[in-house]
């Protein structure tokens, strides 16, 4: 089920009150609109969209069958899905510069085109349900904000996207996914963390970062990435540096730290 609103504070927070307010609603709904108000991301930040130009959505799916152990694996399907759709409407030669950034934003080469905020609610040895919000640059040219280094589809192509096909292409992908977890856990596990590790942002070389614990900037490779979610980190020592969520930024080519 897809729910369309003209204008929201933000699809992750209403989908959150829908729920509390005791409507069930069923997995895979999905919630999506033209204005966000006061759309969140990752660490308490605010994603900024032009209404109209963008896609801004959430979607709750119940993984019944998955551990709360392995809840980064819904990071992993949706930042996946994300890429592939984006592929779909991209020219070979930006489609191969594509990325996932750490934990689930998507990159293209240095520079954001989505961001992404997984919820995950958590009820005794399962997860009860899963709000996976994006906020994906379609048709937007031009941001007032901070933010460093955005970009779109149409900053990449030059012409505009129809925004339901990529819509629903995503949406699909990640119903497959979790789809896929479902009748085959181990073998998807193991496939779908090797396909997210492969395209992993920075998966060659050294590159700055700075630990946000010390605030001390250091330069290292990507050893890999835990099922779990832990970035492994080596840094020109030698030395293995393992980082959870927030635990380390990235220093971008223009200078500016991102966690």
């Amino acid at each position: 089920m897809k729910i369309h609103l003209t204008e929201v504070h933000s699809t992750n927070s209403w989908l959150l009150e829908q729920l509390q307010q005791g409507n069930d609603l069923a997995d895979g709904t999905v919630v999506w609109t033209d204005a966000q108000t006061a759309g969140r991301g990752q660490r308490g930040n605010v994603w900024e969209s032009e209404p109209g130009k963008n896609l801004t959505f959430s979607l709750l799916l119940r993984p019944d069958t998955l551990a709360p152990r392995d809840q980064f694996v819904i990071s992993e399907v949706a930042a996946l899905s994300v890429l592939y759709g984006l592929q779909t409407v991209l020219p070979d030669d930006v489609a191969q510069r594509v990325s996932v950034k750490w934990p689930n934003d998507v990159y293209v080469g240095d520079e954001k085109i989505c961001g992404m905020l997984v919820e995950n609610q958590l009820q005794g040895s399962k997860i009860a349900y899963s709000i996976v919000g994006i906020g994906l640059n379609v048709n937007q040219e031009k941001w007032v904000g901070n933010a460093p280094n955005p970009t779109s589809v149409k900053c990449q192509i030059g012409k505009d996207t129809a925004l339901l096909p990529l819509l629903n292409a995503i949406c699909d992908r990640i119903y497959l996914g979790m789809e896929a977890l479902s009748a085959s856990p181990e073998e998807m596990f193991q496939q779908l963390h090797a396909d997210y590790v492969t395209h992993l942002y920075r998966s060659e070389g050294f590159h700055p970062y700075v630990d946000a614990e010390s605030g001390l900037p250091f330069e290292a490779e990507l050893v890999d990435v835990e099922s779990n979610g832990i970035l492994h980190l080596r840094d020109k020592e030698g030395k293995e540096r393992a980082y959870g969520f927030k635990e380390v930024k990235f220093v971008l080519p223009c200078g500016v730290t991102k966690e």
